[in-house]
């Protein structure tokens, strides 16, 4: 009749009909396999009703899709659609909880047991789940604050913590997060993954970085949000591994300099160098590397200066980065930082065309790109990932040119 080892160990939906077809019971699981597997042991293991159920199946569907919260959505979905005969049965249909959207002015959203839905309210479900669906409200809350009551002229604790509006929202941007909140209720996770590209991306050409961030952070987030969580329960728990916030840094580097940077499709390795002198007779330079997401000191090079003997910080970047050049078999960075404005800009782009270089001028912590003739200059937030990141780098770079000068005048010293 069936064969359980045919199905899959993914999250999804799984879907039991009876001889004639008809479906009966419909339910969600991380582990379709094993959630469906269960209904077929012992009989004294399961309760009566459960039993009875069973005794009907006569085929199993199931639809695989990413995460948990997919599965909860989509079974609510298909619920509705055709309210099986034992959904109701072995849960009480009273129970069952749904989301509801009000059509106010500033439409508010909150759960709701059947016997208390307005009419007049959009709602989504039913959910069997209310834990789940409050851990759900909580969560897309963090993407996109709404207002579950009626908001007074002041801020409220949700305000100050990121989960409300605010009491000064135009009705058009409030109106947009109810748009995009059912785009997550309706399934359509594609749709508005696209939508939120295309905003940041216009955001990022026009220059309005910090909106581009929100947005960026906002597609970090759903990405997240549906990308594999295994319990609802716990869906909101802050994770911030150092993978994490490098990923973070990353993808908000290559949104922040691709309108920049022509044919910046991904950032595998980037290489950062510093210029150390100290008098008139130490002169060296540093190259540090960060690949596949972290430093990776096996590639770090340095150099001794041999084009100038006096401090000519110019120069010296331009031999470095020259030298560097001449070695292909050290790999190909997709983005060269120096520690600098415009005129370290100026002088490694005088020896490279094929490879972007960026400086970080450190005044204001300046982002200094060359595009043909024309510059750009970006200053991020001090807290922005991908600017501790360059931070990061630029430092390293110059800690190793000087622990490297220091070998140098210790060595000198010595043999002396």
């Amino acid at each position: 009749m069936f064969d359980l080892n045919l199905i899959p160990s993914s999250p999804g939906v799984y879907i039991y009909r009876n001889s004639e077809n008809k479906i009966i019971y419909i339910g969600k699981a991380i582990n379709l396999k094993k959630r469906v597997s269960q209904y077929f042991q012992r009989d004294d293991a399961l309760g009566q009703k459960t039993l009875q159920l069973v005794s009907q199946i006569n085929k199993i569907d199931y639809k695989v899709v990413g995460s948990e919260i997919e599965a909860l959505i989509l079974e609510a979905s298909l619920i509705k659609q055709y309210r099986p005969k034992y959904n109701s049965q072995l849960k009480d249909d009273k129970s069952y909880v749904y989301i509801t959207i009000t059509k106010d002015k500033y439409p508010l959203i909150k759960s709701a047991f059947k016997s208390t839905l307005n009419s007049d309210s959009i709602f989504y479900g039913p959910f069997p789940n209310s834990t789940a669906v409050k851990s759900l409200l909580k969560t897309i809350r963090h993407i996109f604050p709404y207002y579950s009551s009626h908001h007074s002229k002041n801020k409220c604790l949700y305000c100050h913590i990121g989960l409300c509006p605010g009491p000064d929202i135009s009705i058009s941007n409030y109106k947009k997060n109810i748009s995009q909140i059912k785009n997550i209720l309706s399934g359509n996770f594609r749709k508005l993954l696209s939508d939120l590209t295309k905003e940041m991306k216009i955001f990022s050409k026009n220059e309005n970085y910090e909106m581009a961030k929100i947005k960026l952070d906002q597609i970090n987030a759903i990405n997240y949000f549906i990308s594999g969580w295994r319990n609802l329960n716990n869906l909101y728990q802050q994770i911030d591994l150092p993978e994490d916030q490098t990923n973070k840094a990353l993808a908000e580097l290559k949104m922040i300099l691709s309108p920049h940077l022509n044919n910046l499709k991904n950032i595998n390795r980037l290489e950062a160098f510093d210029i150390s002198n100290l008098g008139n007779k130490y002169f060296v330079g540093s190259m540090v590397v960060f690949q596949n997401g972290n430093i990776d000191k096996n590639e770090y090079r340095k150099f001794k200066i041999y084009s100038k003997d006096t401090p000519d910080d110019q120069l010296m970047i331009k031999e470095v980065v020259y030298r560097r050049l001449k070695h292909p078999e050290w790999g190909t960075p997709q983005i060269i930082l120096v520690d600098g404005g415009k005129p370290q800009v100026s002088a490694a782009n005088s020896v490279i065309k094929n490879i972007p270089i960026i400086g970080l001028a450190k005044r204001e912590e300046t982002i200094v790109i060359k595009n043909d003739k024309e510059w750009t200059e970006i200053n991020l937030p001090k807290n922005s990932p991908s600017l501790l990141l360059l931070q990061r780098l630029r430092d390293e770079a110059h800690r190793f040119a000087n622990k490297y000068r220091k070998e140098l005048i210790k060595k000198n010293t010595f043999a002396n």
